[in-house]
């Protein structure tokens, strides 16, 4: 466990770069204990995992969002509840009872449905002769056989992320940025510099014109003439008669960036997001991909989208070679807050996709992670800065402390940066009103 002792102002000496760098000091707080647990299995664990939707929400927390189901042995389902955190058997939104197994690496709650608990531990018992008690458990009544769990996906995978840097840089050089959306930006605090500086672009507006086609027609046509083809490029694929296009609604475009500095994948920040039950906007970030899990008549699952691909979720790394201390690197969530962090800390700043993303940071390219370019570029401070809603989050609270607990012992020193969250919910939010971040230092 990780524990976050009181400690006076104090000044990190960093031996081989800047010695008065000064951390300001916040109260701290003691770290509640997270267990970790690896979750085995034959083979590779990741296979028949499948996100929840709002078709199939999560029967724990009924959100469509966020968590996961993984089909096993039998037909049966494990449940990962990312938000139901308590660690005790739970009623979900279907009546049903759910028993809880334990915690998954990445913090996230493991829950069995109660009939199928039993029947596993009546069939573990029987095994291992020991018998099964009448009174804790109920004879498993004879059970329809089940449908075997759904295969992986075949999808034709990414290309190389400097053949992606080309097509995707080309690709944004043809789109414009609307007025609505640079003006939004503006009022978000981003100068016009910087605007133009990251390459935000916007897509076609999302219709059935003659017009909308015709410009998503053209665009392809003019990648295919440079490159020759589209395929393995995440967000594009072929419509019925073979013609290449793009995926995804109308919003606008920000790039994410590996430490070679490659353009390798897009995320789409969505002009018209779903909205949830208080009618706040979620979703409102999607990847820019070509993929959508169908069913094709035998049964078997492909891509919705002819020859596309699929984009999965990966960390960015904004940085100005030219300007930054990399002595101090940031860790937030989302790109856009990433960009905007970089421009006015003068540090690195890595995007995560998500609050529970924080083990991509250990994804190599090319030999080597994230952490590993950036010790070699001279930085000793990872400072996390997530969102002040980890006050009342308890799962963001929970990863931030698991992030913190990935980076120890990897020769960096760690901080959490905090703020009131009167001032803004994200770090771009307070850096827009000249407010910076007070930081607590880690301790193992």
């Amino acid at each position: 466990n990780l524990v976050f002792r009181p400690y006076p102002s104090f000044m990190l000496f960093l031996l081989e770069q800047r010695n008065h760098w000064l951390i300001p000091y916040g109260q701290c707080r003691l770290a509640k204990p997270v267990v970790t647990v690896q979750v085995t299995g034959g083979g590779n664990e990741m296979n028949n995992f499948r996100n929840v939707s709002s078709s199939e929400p999560c029967p724990i927390c009924g959100k469509p969002d966020w968590c996961s189901v993984q089909y096993v042995e039998g037909g049966n389902k494990l449940h990962y509840c990312r938000r139901i955190l308590n660690g005790e058997n739970v009623i979900g939104t279907t009546g049903e009872t759910f028993i809880f197994i334990k915690k998954a690496g990445d913090g996230s709650c493991i829950y069995k449905e109660e009939s199928a608990y039993r029947a596993s531990r009546e069939e573990w018992l029987r095994s291992n002769n020991m018998g099964a008690s009448s009174q804790t458990f109920v004879k498993k009544a004879a059970a329809v056989p089940s449908a075997p769990p759904p295969q992986d996906v075949q999808s034709i995978p990414p290309l190389e992320n400097e053949k992606l840097d080309k097509v995707y840089r080309s690709f944004l050089a043809m789109l414009p940025l609307k007025k609505s959306h640079s003006h939004y930006l503006l009022r978000q605090g981003w100068p016009v510099s910087l605007i133009t500086r990251s390459k935000i672009k916007s897509m076609p507006v999302h219709s059935i014109s003659a017009k909308f086609e015709d410009s998503r027609h053209k665009i392809t046509a003019e990648l295919l003439r440079e490159f020759g083809s589209l395929e393995g490029v995440p967000g594009f694929y072929t419509e019925r008669d073979g013609t290449w296009t793009f995926a995804g609604a109308s919003g606008f475009l920000i790039p994410l960036y590996d430490m070679k500095g490659n353009m390798y994948r897009l995320r789409l920040r969505l002009d018209h997001p779903e909205l949830d039950e208080n009618g706040k906007e979620k979703n409102k970030y999607n990847n820019f991909s070509s993929y959508r899990e169908s069913t094709a008549p035998d049964g078997s699952l492909v891509n919705g989208y002819a020859k596309g691909c699929r984009s999965g979720s990966h960390i960015g790394l904004y940085e100005d070679h030219a300007k930054d201390d990399y002595t101090v690197c940031y860790v937030t969530e989302g790109e856009k807050k990433a960009i905007y962090a970089n421009f006015i800390l003068h540090n690195p700043v890595i995007s995560v996709p998500g609050v529970n993303s924080f083990k991509k940071l250990l994804e190599p390219v090319g030999g080597n992670n994230v952490l590993d370019y950036l010790y070699a570029k001279g930085c000793r401070v990872i400072v996390i800065a997530y969102d002040s809603d980890k006050c009342v989050n308890e799962a963001v609270l929970m990863y931030e402390t698991r992030l913190a607990q990935l980076l120890m012992g990897r020769g960096f020193q760690i901080a959490l940066a905090g703020w009131n969250p009167g001032f803004g919910k994200g770090l771009d939010d307070i850096l827009a009103l000249n407010v910076r971040p007070t930081y607590e230092l880690v301790r193992a």
